[in-house]
């Protein structure tokens, strides 16, 4: 480790505000920078983004780096990889920390390549127990928990949300915001950002919820997915899928929940109608408790469910969210 020991974490801005997750982040930060007796720096990358800034302050961090740059107004890893790895070479931090978002999926190979570092991706857990903290990940489609212990100067780690508690925010701010000055060179870059498409959606995002709802093939048909948002808007979930869903265009993509979809670690995660492959066990084996619904009682989502339920979805949720509205109102 660095003898410094200074822990950056990254926290991503959307839209000039302060991503959900920061508060998760910084709580995996925190219990680093513990475990190396040192420094909680935070870097938050953007245009205009003052307010962002004093927002980082009300969540314990000894100092936030502010970086502004129009360049920097929406997301191109580009940019953004040149902008930390050139403030990265004055902090020399020990740990680089960030969310295992899309963004951070994108930016921490580039970031980690760029300054030689050691890389851990979709890291659950830290083991702080040791001279130097361990990162606990799923390996194996989440059947086996491995530790890495950092061999490099800089080691660089994403963390799964909904795997960390997240910081409690305090009323009075705290730790000082330093202004950082970086050079950016349009040049520079082999990509360019040549048109951004949002996809607008009205539900609660996947990556943030507490409670998810998921379906999968069982479901049959895409009108089928209105039962599962019944009982979605009952409990304030998000809604989720495993993969022949979004293949089939039954639901959006960006619902996939699995291996090649988001990971996810909710409080509640219902899955009706999937049957447990591996793939998707892999992208919801963090939450907290699991409840499946399926007709066929060898499915293999039974051997990792808390509580089960054999029968026709069709029959089922309309009764369990009959049930739900009435205890919850």
């Amino acid at each position: 480790m660095h003898t410094e020991n200074q822990v950056l974490v990254f926290l991503e801005i959307d839209r000039g505000i302060l991503h959900p997750l920061a508060p998760e982040v910084l709580s995996a930060g925190k219990q680093v920078a513990q475990a190396l007796h040192g420094k909680l720096a935070t870097v938050i990358l953007g245009n205009e983004i003052t307010e962002a800034a004093h927002e980082v302050r009300h969540y314990g961090a000894d100092t936030v780096h502010l970086v502004e740059h129009p360049l920097l107004d929406t997301y191109q890893g580009e940019y953004l990889c040149l902008a930390l790895n050139e403030l990265c070479k004055t902090l020399r931090p020990a740990v680089i920390i960030m969310a295992n978002t899309l963004m951070g999926i994108d930016l921490a190979p580039r970031l980690a390549w760029k300054l030689d570092a050691g890389l851990v991706t979709d890291c659950v857990a830290i083991d702080v127990s040791g001279d130097e903290p361990g990162f606990l990940k799923p390996i194996y489609s989440g059947n086996v928990m491995a530790e890495y212990a950092p061999a490099a100067a800089t080691c660089l780690v994403t963390v799964r949300p909904r795997a960390f508690t997240p910081r409690p925010r305090t009323d009075t701010p705290q730790g000082e915001i330093v202004p950082v000055t970086v050079t950016l060179d349009p040049a520079s870059v082999k990509t360019s950002l040549v048109e951004r498409i949002e996809e607008h959606s009205d539900g609660i995002r996947l990556e943030t919820a507490e409670r998810i709802v998921a379906g999968g093939r069982g479901i049959g048909r895409a009108d089928g997915f209105m039962l599962l948002k019944n009982m979605a808007d009952t409990l304030g979930a998000a809604i989720g899928a495993s993969r022949p869903p979004c293949d089939l265009g039954w639901v959006s993509s960006n619902a996939q929940v699995g291996q090649t979809g988001e990971i996810v670690a909710p409080g509640l995660y219902i899955a009706v109608g999937i049957s447990g492959s591996t793939q998707h066990l892999a992208g919801m084996m963090g939450s907290k408790t699991i409840v499946a619904i399926n007709k066929d009682p060898q499915a293999n989502i039974f051997k990792v469910a808390d509580y089960g339920v054999v029968g026709n979805y069709e029959d089922v949720l309309p009764v369990l969210t009959e049930t739900l509205k009435e205890i919850l109102t």
